[in-house]
């Protein structure tokens, strides 16, 4: 008779274990609806880094056709005259 009660008090604790995480999930969702659904606006979203913007203009040899660096002397290409 113990192991019904105790299987029956583990399993109204998982139960009820669940039904709490889905009420804080739903109340998450809540939240998110109210403010836009912006993920930034959260604390978390602040120390986010922004991307990185490390690019250079490319120019195409007059020669061979080879794309490099715009400022650039020489292409680089092998057999090329420039």
């Amino acid at each position: 008779m113990t192991k019904i009660i105790t299987l029956v008090g583990l399993l109204a604790i998982v139960w009820f274990a669940f039904r709490l995480l889905g009420k804080v999930q739903r109340e998450r969702q809540a939240a998110l609806r109210r403010n836009g659904g912006d993920r930034a606006k959260t604390p978390r979203g602040n120390d986010r880094k922004t991307p990185s913007t490390d690019t250079q203009e490319m120019a195409k040899c007059t020669v061979c056709g080879v794309y490099v660096a715009a400022g650039a002397a020489r292409c680089g290409t092998p057999g090329c005259p420039r």
